[in-house]
């Protein structure tokens, strides 16, 4: 197992070890804000040496795109369930009265993650793929996220 599923494991775990006690919409919100917030991360730094608001540093950018890669053999839907979408969250309702359309997206989002590994060795390549992850992310953010959190 390499470090980064470890710690994803582990993070992961950890959380479900305290959710097993909370109510299923919490352990929810929980699953999926998780993966949500590595992803974000690097994500956001990742597009932020793309847009030259941060330094370019190629090996970081790499790591950063290899975590990205790891995360996407997470299944990121699983969190989504009826009735999760108030309190901390900014899933918006709409996802319960399409999922099917949530789950395209979500579907495709998760292969632009791991279609990241296969670009790894190209710098060129790579920021490609995180234009690509982009779309996705735009995709299902337009329709299914808040800016904030709902109450």
């Amino acid at each position: 197992m390499n470090r980064l599923t470890f710690i994803v494991a582990l993070t992961l775990g950890l959380g479900s070890t305290s959710a097993i006690a909370q109510d299923p919409v919490k352990q929810a919100q929980e699953l999926r804000q998780a993966p949500m917030k590595l992803i974000g991360n690097n994500f956001g730094f990742m597009t932020g040496m793309l847009k030259g608001e941060i330094p370019w540093d190629a090996t970081e950018f790499t790591k950063r795109g290899k975590e990205l890669a790891a995360l996407g053999q997470l299944d990121l839907s699983r969190g989504y369930m009826a009735g999760s979408y108030k309190g901390h969250t900014r899933a918006k309702p709409d996802i319960s009265d399409n999922m099917s359309d949530f789950r395209e997206k979500m579907t495709a989002f998760e292969g632009d993650l791991r279609n990241l590994s296969g670009a790894l060795s190209d710098t060129d390549a790579l920021k490609g793929a995180v234009k690509d992850l982009a779309e996705n992310c735009k995709a299902c953010h337009k329709k299914y996220k808040n800016r904030d959190y709902e109450g």
